[in-house]
């Protein structure tokens, strides 16, 4: 039988930096309600007051999650630095799409990336996408954002996994009800400092307790093969440069068709800026993964140097925040577990603030175009509560449950509802003769077809997104040849990358 994992409970110097941390968080929103917002467009988009580096580090912070917080050191401490491969390909094919596609949708003054798709299709394409957006945010990516750390901490630390959940969602919902998007922007500039600032601490920890510093965390890390990044393999079941090539293609529309990112360059000034956003947001998540892969591959070289410290039966997952409770000092540990908690709480920000602003830009907007301004900053803030205390609530359902053993086959679910809808978003800027019957149609053969490849095929998940978005694309555009347009007429000057127009 495996020893039990034995906690280290945080002392009070840490809670007192947590406290800070939190204050600080609270404090911005403060500061940010203070600026009057006479528009939702001002809530939403920050009324043209954001800079676009600021911008560009809260897409990173929108990117990253406690998940990444906590999976990529996890990877290469268990294995090597194959999927690496995973970074560049995803971080190419934003910056592609930063310039050539990014300035194509910030000259049409959205405030949602769906609000093109009412444009170039119908309202029920717009509807479609923005709850699909809705409901893989909120009910999948937020509660397992929340919930991951929490389990970790209260592993390693023996801090109430309740508490950890409530504290996240209750702080993150009170800055971005009270500061609105503004708010969001600079907790995140405030909460990527902290957690990547915290891991370079951490890094330096390692190094210390380890003859020879880095240096030795080179040589035997490379001694071991630990850094081994490329594999040329035919093998669509393993991380292969073939499968990051599929997964390059797939994610050049994933992008796009992801709200809480694309809001950062809806809201900067000018095009020039939207793409300097896209481009530095991505540069910054690729640079930090390399970081975190490296995180991995010192924690084995530490722990093989001092097998001792660690124990038998540790969950993978909790490897880093295992190093963090035991190895760290007081007040050092209360910092680099604050870093635990911006990295989820700067996805959780994002995600409320733009699930808002697709309720009433998207839904409200459609259903109800008479509203007021006052009528729709209502809604904003209703929905920014409500959606924040749903996924607190699921986060701590799950965690009542204890269904940790679901968490893989749960995200697999997220990607076979809408992996395929970004195929939507190149049907519609590549093609003319794309229309509403014929996409409709792929987006539902994608879910067929990547129900399939994950029940009778071991094909590498990488590559899931890239089949499930070729599939929207191949079928929506055959079934677009084949099926009438019905009565609507489009016109797509401006909306295709065939039909540009400059302002």
């Amino acid at each position: 039988m495996s020893d039990p994992v034995a906690a280290r409970t945080l002392s009070l110097l840490d809670y007192a930096v947590l406290a800070l941390y939190f204050g600080v968080n609270l404090g911005i929103g403060w500061w940010c309600a203070r600026r009057k917002r006479a528009s939702s467009g001002d809530y939403f988009l920050g009324g043209g007051r954001i800079a676009w580096w600021a911008a560009a580090i809260s897409f990173f912070a929108t990117a990253t999650s406690s998940i990444s917080f906590m999976a990529l050191p996890a990877k290469t401490f268990q294995t090597d630095w194959l999927v690496l491969g995973s970074a560049p390909a995803q971080a190419i094919a934003g910056i592609l799409v930063g310039y050539v596609f990014v300035g194509l949708l910030r000259r049409l003054d959205l405030t949602t990336v769906y609000g093109y798709l009412e444009r170039r299709f119908d309202r029920n394409v717009q509807l479609l996408g923005g709850g699909l957006g809705i409901l893989l945010k909120v009910i999948g990516r937020m509660a397992v954002v929340m919930l991951l750390p929490a389990l970790a901490l209260s592993t390693v630390t023996g801090l109430n996994v309740y508490l950890s959940i409530v504290l996240m969602g209750v702080v993150t919902t009170v800055y971005a009800l009270e500061g609105g998007f503004e708010a969001v922007i600079w907790t995140d500039v405030l909460q990527s400092s902290v957690m990547l600032g915290g891991v370079a601490i951490a890094l330096g920890y390692m190094a210390a307790g380890i003859d020879g510093g880095f240096g030795a965390i080179l040589d035997a890390g490379s001694a071991a093969g630990k850094f081994r990044m490329v594999s040329w393999e035919w093998d669509h079941t393993q991380p292969t440069m073939w499968v990051f090539a599929g997964m390059f293609l797939g994610s050049l529309f994933t992008q796009l068709a992801d709200q809480p990112l694309m809001q950062r360059m809806l809201a900067t000034a000018d095009v020039r800026e939207a793409r300097r956003t896209v481009a530095l947001g991505n540069v910054i998540g690729m640079s930090s993964s390399v970081v975190f892969f490296f995180v991995g591959t010192a924690l084995w070289v530490f722990y093989r140097a001092h097998p001792e410290r660690l124990p038998a039966g540790l969950a993978n997952d909790a490897i880093f925040p295992f190093f963090i409770a035991n190895e760290l000092p007081a007040g050092v540990v209360g910092l680099i577990v604050a870093g635990l908690f911006a990295a989820a709480m700067g996805a959780l920000s994002s995600i409320i603030n733009s699930t808002a602003a697709i309720v009433v830009s998207d839904f409200q907007g459609a259903l109800q175009p008479q509203a007021s301004e006052s009528q729709r900053l209502r809604l904003a803030r209703l929905t920014t509560m409500l959606c924040g205390g749903l996924a607190t609530v699921m986060a701590s359902f799950l965690a009542w449950r204890n269904v940790q053993s679901l968490w893989d086959e749960f995200l697999r679910l997220i990607a076979l509802i809408g992996g395929g809808f970004p195929g939507v978003f190149a049907l519609g800027l590549l093609t003319r003769r794309a229309h509403a019957r014929g996409i409709i149609v792929g987006v539902v053969a994608s879910i067929g077809v990547t129900a399939w490849l994950q029940a009778a095929t071991r094909t590498s998940p990488f590559l899931h997104g890239f089949v499930a978005v070729a599939t929207c694309i191949v079928f929506g555009y055959v079934a677009s040849l084949v099926l009438p347009a019905g009565a609507r007429k489009c016109d797509l000057r401006g909306l295709t990358i065939w039909d540009r127009t400059k302002k």
